[in-house]
């Protein structure tokens, strides 16, 4: 079994190397999926010899809430081994560990923690191999219906591997999500919930929290500064304490509190979290920004934001926080793929609320351009014109890098880059080329 374990993890390391080399990837997945054909206990075997594992899982928002979870972990001065690319299957939680291994002994480097965010599908079929002390699930909408099928089949799923944990393990939940509070009864370790005051998720919107049960921590008082964050309250033992989350939107700060709830069970100081808040820089493609165009192009603008839309729920939110923001010498580029791990199905964008846009002030002048592009442009052009923006306004191109190119040719103001998660793999990698950004894989 050891010999096939080093196997493993050279054959890995190989892969590892000849990716980073080639820029195909970094190694976030291919490593771990060969490896796993060779020895597939690889990733209990490894993960065993991390004293803490945290898992996030949920529809939106895991790759967010690592990230923070992970600063304010590095911040107080733990070492933390997570999946940062975002592959959240087994493959690249396999790839991660074989990239913190040592050979010939097969052993990782000294880690404190380990923070995985899990693919809502395979939650059931990983968790039981990494054994984590905690558990977060954030939220459950309606996501890639031709891959997981619908939302109550899966948390059907997620009850059955809950009920197999030990009591020792501690579960957060969303407690505005009411599906996720069933879970409740599945689990029979220590359970703490978390939300926003005066909200309650249901289905695929927000509504105001009727007869709600009482959380065990919620954020008062929240203001929303447009692009430039959200701030509110929490109230705790110790009294009422002010936060500043430089991340725009009511969703992010459910994501914080997930962190902030886990950090707190870590051990974490909130000092400590406070401070790290002021350096924290969101993951790629997750309302990032970026200076656009580059050095020597003769239009000055003010640069431009990516920010994934993937479901109806995510893309909505997104609306949401761009809708008061727009002016009118700002543009959008939509782009709409239909890749498997976008989700071959793209008739979610019919329930996401792209009048949203429409309505903001912007909408209606004739100098508005939006720019449909992806594999399914033309389908994102109908659902646009159907959202009330003008067909002549509305300049549809497939093609990433030219709809990028047409996006920025004379634009004064900012460019919104709205992706699905492979056209916001395939805008990362032009804005590389262009020297904008690192690769994806070198952001941590």
């Amino acid at each position: 079994m050891q010999a096939r374990k080093i196997l493993a993890l050279t054959v890995g390391k190989l892969i590892f190397k000849i990716t980073t080399i080639l820029k195909i990837g970094g190694g976030s997945a291919a490593p771990g999926l060969y490896a796993l054909k060779i020895y597939p206990d690889l990733v209990s075997d490894l993960a065993s010899q991390i004293p803490q594992t945290i898992v996030i899982t949920g529809t939106n928002g895991k790759t967010t809430t690592a990230r923070m979870l992970a600063h304010f972990a590095t911040s107080s001065g733990l070492k933390v081994i997570r999946n940062s690319t975002g592959s959240n299957l087994e493959r690249g939680i396999a790839s991660a560990l074989i990239s913190c291994s040592h050979l010939p002994t097969g052993g990782l480097k000294n880690f404190d923690l380990a923070i995985w965010e899990l693919d809502e599908a395979a939650f059931n079929q990983i968790v039981p191999k990494l054994k984590p002390q905690i558990i977060i699930c954030l939220n459950i909408f309606r996501d890639q219906l031709d891959r997981y099928g619908e939302v109550d089949s899966i948390v059907k799923k997620w009850c059955q591997t809950l009920k197999n944990m030990p009591p020792n393990t501690t579960l957060f939940l969303n407690g505005d999500d009411h599906k996720l509070l069933s879970l409740k009864k599945c689990f029979k370790g220590p359970v703490f919930t978390f939300g926003v005051e005066n909200y309650k998720i249901r289905g695929e919107e927000h509504f105001k929290k009727v007869g709600q049960e009482k959380l065990d921590l919620e954020a008062l008082n929240v203001t929303l500064l447009g692009l430039d964050g959200v701030k509110f309250e929490l109230k705790e033992s110790d009294g009422l304490w002010d936060f500043l989350l430089p991340l725009p939107g009511i969703y992010h700060i459910y994501d914080f509190l997930a962190a902030y709830v886990a950090a707190s069970k870590l051990g974490i100081e909130k000092k400590v979290i406070i401070q790290a808040l002021k350096s924290f820089s969101p993951a790629f493609g997750r309302v990032e920004k970026f200076t656009l165009p580059p050095p020597g192009w003769r239009h000055k603008n003010e640069g431009g934001y990516i920010l994934l839309i993937k479901n109806p729920t995510g893309a909505t939110q997104v609306f949401e926080t761009l809708k008061g923001e727009l002016k009118p010498e700002d543009r959008l580029l939509i782009a709409l793929n239909d890749n498997l791990a976008d989700g071959t199905d793209v008739s979610w964008i019919w329930d996401a609320d792209f009048e949203l846009l429409q309505n903001s002030p912007r909408a209606g002048s004739r100098d508005f351009l939006i720019f449909a592009s992806g594999t399914r442009a033309s389908d994102l052009a109908l659902r646009l014109k159907y959202a009330g923006f003008k067909p002549e306004a509305i300049l549809v191109e497939n093609n990433l890098k030219k709809a990028l190119q047409q996006a920025t040719e004379g634009l004064k103001g900012r460019l919104f880059i709205l992706p699905t998660y492979t056209a916001m793999l395939g805008i990362q990698k032009i804005l590389v080329q262009q020297g904008l950004k690192k690769h994806y894989w070198k952001e941590d």
